[in-house]
């Protein structure tokens, strides 16, 4: 509210003509036109702020929802997840999951519970089944917003969502129906409800232990490690205020994680014994003492990962580094003394990524996953940074009081992007059968890589002349926008051509074995499990004996393998049975079994 003003007439008399006419004599005026005025300024501001919101959340729908389920799944981890979901629905196994007629505890039950609610609801698809990490996605993404505005600006918060939102990895697991989503939203939350723990109320702490219970029971133990890693690492690096953590909230906290996801484990292991212990120490200790599955990779192997998955924002983490590492030298105790939250999420952040990469690259066992829960640490601190740069007078400045100059380097970032991105599609199309040569084909025979490719190119060059103006809102929109409309490109033109690659002719094969006995000979598809909706026997490649056992049940079975294995199985199997080459594709071939000891055949299906 404007304060009130008193004009006396002699002193409005003297001012020039066009300034009289609006000034009175009494405050009433001049009260009426600023609540005129004011009024006009909040109806533009409401209809600005409701538009940002829509353009959000068609932003948000398009990234993770928009055609979820109109490629099929992709072997292995995909269609495991959704089968075993399936099967609990169906069959009512809720405490214990199975899988292709096996128990399968590689994971806790947390995920397939999620998975089966959303069958219930939508029915069995594949857009069912990854809606659970669209689901958690958007949940990540908004909390991070949430958390970066009310610590910084709401500037920040925004950045920081858009940031998280369109960098690789995420986007692409987001799309995905595989735990490590889920696991990301639950870490998150209890990563920022253990900040809010420190510098907001100590009550926190029960959305520590609430927020790690669901973790616990989505992936195991490592759900909780790495928050309370993460919040010793800063504990030591800061202090930290003896009310955060002196509490009787901390234990509380604790408890209630616990009882969260006791019950479930105590359930489980009386239902299965030995086999649940077994299975919580492989895909635990194990898993990170040693290599499991075969997923053997160099310790540097995170390097490649983050640096891709993190795209096209990886370019601009120079810029956040400097800029923190400046206020670190320059001011650190002068910070931490006077709560500076801008600097203590920023580095608080740093710790949070850099502790999640360690923790993952010390492990035996590596996938690109497992460093997903860095993805928002990373956000928030980019978006703080360019928050930072969008209030400084120049992009080209240096404020030597807070020893901030990370401006120029988002355009220098932004430049060098744009070189990388067309040279890494100069490389990508020139040398495509080496680096994806099942999917190469049916990329290149789409025609829709280049021009998805074009457009990141495009939005990173653009991008690089909005900063050097100083524009960065704008900046950071059209790089954002670069990376939707590629998406749009790419599920309408590339992940259909690499599924159906991926696929071949496995489809196919379902559909002449019918409801035939099929067996899988060295082979892992899932996915074959998941849309034939029976258990299909799976035999190693050294478990001949087994195979050939489970043959001789059988009258007529069909056989899939790999087109390397074909030659052997005839030579082995021809006493026994007649053996023919239905089908086949590049890999995978279709085998039809028919025992001699029979002369007839009672079941349908493809003639042998």
């Amino acid at each position: 509210m404007v304060p009130p003003v008193n004009v006396s007439p002699s002193a409005a008399s003297a001012l020039p003509e066009t300034l009289s006419s609006s000034v009175q004599p009494n405050s009433a005026g001049i009260k009426s036109v600023a609540m005129s005025s004011y009024g006009k300024g909040a109806s533009r501001f409401g209809a600005l702020y409701a538009w940002k919101w829509w353009l959000a959340a068609f932003g948000l729908f398009v990234l993770f929802f928009f055609r979820l389920g109109s490629y099929p799944f992709f072997d292995p981890d995909e269609p495991r997840y959704a089968e075993t979901a399936r099967q609990m629905t169906e069959y009512g196994h809720w405490i214990t999951p199975y899988f292709n007629g096996q128990i399968r505890l590689d994971k806790p039950v947390l995920f397939y519970w999620l998975i089966a609610g959303v069958y219930r609801l939508f029915g069995v698809s594949e857009f069912s089944a990854r809606l659970v990490s669209a689901s958690t996605a958007t949940a990540t993404v908004g909390m991070v917003y949430l958390f970066a505005r009310h610590w910084v600006s709401k500037r920040a918060g925004g950045f920081s969502a858009i940031i998280l939102a369109t960098s690789l990895l995420f986007l692409g697991v987001a799309r995905m129906s595989i735990t490590d989503m889920a696991l990301t939203v639950w870490m998150t939350a209890t990563t920022l409800s253990l900040f809010m723990a420190l510098y907001g109320q100590p009550r926190w702490w029960l959305g520590v232990g609430l927020f790690a219970g669901l973790g616990l029971l989505t992936k195991g133990p490592v759900a909780l490690a790495i928050p309370l890693g993460v919040f010793t690492c800063y504990w030591l690096t800061v202090g930290a205020p003896s009310r955060a953590w002196r509490t009787r909230w901390m234990p509380l906290g604790l408890l209630l994680a616990f009882a969260i996801a006791v019950p479930w484990y105590i359930m489980a292991a009386r239902e299965t014994g030995p086999i649940f212990w077994d299975a919580l120490i492989r895909h635990n200790m194990t898993r990170y003492a040693s290599v499991v599955s075969g997923h053997r990779q160099p310790i540097w192997y995170y390097v490649p990962v983050l640096l891709a998955g993190f795209l096209p924002w990886t370019a601009y983490l120079p810029s956040a580094i400097l800029c923190l590492w400046q206020r670190m030298r320059a001011s650190h105790r002068e910070r931490v003394a006077r709560n500076d939250f801008g600097y203590l999420l920023a580095l608080y952040c740093a710790i949070w990524a850099s502790f999640v990469f360690v923790f993952f690259s010390a492990a035996q066992t590596r996938l690109p996953t497992y460093i997903l829960p860095l993805f928002p640490a990373l956000a928030l601190f980019l978006g703080e940074t360019w928050a930072i740069c969008s209030r400084t007078p120049s992009l080209e400045a240096i404020t030597s009081k807070d020893g901030e100059k990370p401006g120029r380097w988002l355009v220098y970032s932004s430049r060098f992007l744009t070189l990388l991105l067309f040279a890494a599609g100069v490389v990508f199309m020139a040398r495509m059968d080496l680096l994806l040569p099942r999917e190469a084909q049916g990329i290149r025979d789409n025609g829709f890589n280049g021009l998805g490719m074009g457009l990141m190119v495009l939005g990173t060059f653009i991008t690089s002349r909005l900063l050097t103006r100083r524009r960065l809102s704008a900046a950071l929109l059209v790089q954002a926008s670069a990376v939707l409309l590629t998406l749009i490109v790419a599920l309408y033109g590339i992940i259909p051509a690499i599924s159906l690659t991926a696929q071949g002719k496995m489809p196919h094969y379902l559909a002449l074995v019918n409801r035939d006995p099929l067996m899988l000979y060295d082979l892992q598809r899932p996915s074959l499990t998941f849309y034939g909706r029976h258990t299909i026997p799976r035999f190693g490649g050294g478990d001949v004996d087994a195979l050939f056992a489970e043959l001789h049940r059988h009258t007529r079975v069909f056989i899939i393998t790999r087109n390397s294995r074909v030659e052997g199985l005839q030579r082995r199997l021809k006493a026994d049975f007649d053996v023919r080459l239905i089908d086949h594709d590049p890999r995978y071939s279709l085998l039809g079994l028919h025992s001699r000891l029979q002369t007839r055949s009672p079941l349908t299906g493809v003639p042998l």
